[in-house]
């Protein structure tokens, strides 16, 4: 299936039809989200039924978070997803973001048909359990060294960051609607994210996927404004930077030998 109205160029169509003839007869997007869905709110329920009669220092740990969850958001979109590595892990997370992903989803078409295609919108399942693995070590050494109470709130801090960062990005492939145009952040991401599927400026512009919070402090986001109205953006295009790249950084899969990559890699 696919998308009955569509200013996809004929590049992008073929590779769609590529991908999706590759991906296993058993899949399913519904049941992709709902492990997803069931992982994060049964490990989030956990951490919260061990958060008990929190002083109000103890909540500073969640903004510091936040902050740690934006910049790792950011560094990993920079250097791991968009930069080839010798590490097989890293570089098989490379082939499917910048060589599939983002050959799936272009600026000029950026929503999915059906659930199928969420195969290529979200992460594997395991993803999150990885990055929750990640948290365990800074939680225990916190709720050892700290309370007990600021290692729960990191690692509660830092699974909800993963889900919204899922949820957001699938806010940026819908098709466009009143919710996504008028919620705030939502809206943002969503041109944010847009913008970043320029094949001009994919590799180094728009690497925040959640709040584009280091994207302005660290200089690499397409806006020339400032932190708030970075967050509150919105659509607006009024504000673009005059100094963007004009043509393609986006490296070809024909460069690893073969007409695609696809799911199978």
């Amino acid at each position: 299936m696919e998308l009955t109205s569509s200013p996809m160029l004929d590049r992008q169509r073929k590779y769609r039809a590529t991908y999706r003839d590759r991906i296993a007869g058993w899949y399913n997007g519904w049941l992709h989200v709902a492990v997803i869905s069931i992982i994060g709110a049964t490990a989030l329920s956990v951490y919260i039924g061990n958060i008990h009669n929190v002083v109000w220092w103890e909540w500073l740990i969640i903004p510091v978070t936040f902050l740690f969850a934006n910049f790792f958001e950011w560094w990993i979109h920079s250097y791991v997803m968009h930069r080839p590595s010798q590490i097989k892990a890293f570089r098989a997370i490379y082939n499917r973001h910048t060589l599939m992903h983002h050959q799936f989803f272009t600026e000029e078409e950026m929503r999915f048909a059906d659930h199928y295609d969420w195969r290529v919108t979200f992460f594997p399942p395991y993803a999150l359990v990885t990055f929750t693995m990640m948290s365990i070590p800074p939680a225990l050494v916190l709720g050892w060294v700290v309370s007990p109470n600021v290692g729960w709130l990191l690692i509660t801090t830092t699974t909800s960051m993963y889900l919204i960062y899922e949820f957001m990005h699938f806010c940026c492939h819908v098709d466009d609607n009143w919710f996504v145009r008028n919620m705030p952040f939502v809206n943002t991401i969503r041109r944010h994210h847009t913008a970043h599927h320029n094949q001009s400026i994919m590799m180094e512009r728009n690497m925040n996927l959640t709040f584009p919070i280091m994207d302005w402090l660290l200089g690499t986001s397409d806006l020339d404004r400032g932190l708030l109205g970075h967050i509150f953006n919105g659509y607006s295009t009024r504000y673009i930077r005059k100094d963007l790249r004009k043509t393609s950084r986006t490296p070809m899969p024909k460069a690893e030998g073969k007409p695609f990559a696809t799911p199978a890699e």
